[in-house]
């Protein structure tokens, strides 16, 4: 990866009346990772990539987009950069091949590179077959690859998504990171966001938001490896379980998670042995520990001061 950062955020914030939409947010981009933006609804990812898109206006900071500044150079930032929004926005009541005509007029694709760039992103989608099909007909996978074949007419370096899965059944989701990953192959910088953490492990580095602030920033694994165990238990019944360990550690995160219980402790090789001695009168079966996942790492941050992000 080059040095030199595709996007560069510096203290942006952006406040709807009493509410801080992004809160005094800095990171950086490099070109061709994937760089995923996760976080619960309402934590500002949507504010945040309109504002990276010169959508919105910050009120505070500044950043650099492909070099560009967003305040002084928008005009120039949304001729570079691909950009897909969090609902459905193209015309159903068009084929999938006026679709991608329309996005290249838009972009000023001259008409020979238009003809040959929307026969490269309809074989790249796997749309080619479906081309003459108007777009209401479509399934909704098909219609997220249309909406992500539409922003790549112009060819951009920089592709934003925002929650570009959501509402899509497991398969198409699994298709349409194949499609990121040979873009990502190709070059292309993915900046994502989405709600799902196990999508988030898939990207390069991966980048919490929660009220509008950067709580944690890093790759995967370095997130994981920096996040205590956690330890799991079994019982017959579960909520009653739950219950009796909430009253006895009433400090402790402590979640139902499908047949388990997990509870996070900040020393949990120490409360693994201390809990293993309760468990006749706690109704416990087993007590295990085990390494992390990237929601074990969201659930266990604490809210506080925006991080500074891993490079």
């Amino acid at each position: 990866m080059s040095s030199s950062p595709i996007i560069e955020v510096s203290q942006l914030k952006k406040r709807f009346r009493s509410l801080n939409a992004v809160d005094d947010v800095s990171f950086l981009v490099h070109p061709g990772e994937i760089f995923a933006l996760v976080g619960p609804d309402g934590a500002g990812k949507s504010t945040l990539i309109k504002i990276l898109c010169t959508i919105l206006l910050p009120d505070e900071g500044d950043a650099l987009v492909m070099g560009l500044n967003l305040r002084q150079e928008a005009e120039k930032i949304r001729e570079l950069i691909g950009y897909m929004p969090q609902r459905f926005s193209l015309y159903e009541d068009l084929t999938v091949e006026e679709n991608l005509d329309f996005y290249g007029e838009i972009f000023s694709v001259p008409l020979e590179a238009r003809s040959r760039r929307k026969e490269e992103v309809l074989k790249f989608s796997r749309l080619t077959r479906f081309f003459k099909k108007k777009a209401d007909t479509l399934s909704g996978g098909m219609k997220q690859k249309l909406a992500l074949s539409c922003a790549l007419m112009h060819s951009p370096s920089l592709l934003f998504l925002d929650e570009p899965t959501t509402g899509v059944d497991p398969i198409s989701r699994r298709e349409f990171w194949a499609l990121l990953f040979k873009l990502r192959r190709e070059g292309t910088t993915v900046f994502i966001a989405t709600p799902y953490l196990e999508e988030a492990e898939r990207a390069n580095r991966v980048a919490f938001m929660d009220g509008g602030r950067l709580i944690a920033c890093d790759a995967p694994e370095a997130l994981k490896a920096k996040a205590p165990e956690v330890v799991i238990v079994s019982a017959e019944r579960l909520n009653e379980a739950k219950q009796a360990l909430k009253m006895r550690y009433p400090n402790l995160n402590i979640t139902v998670y499908g047949p388990f219980i997990k509870i996070y402790h900040p020393q949990p090789q120490i409360f693994f042995k201390e809990i293993s001695d309760f468990c006749p009168q706690l109704g416990l079966k087993e007590v295990k520990i085990t390494s992390p996942t990237l929601e074990d790492v969201f659930l266990q941050i604490e809210l506080g001061e925006n991080v500074r992000c891993q490079d």
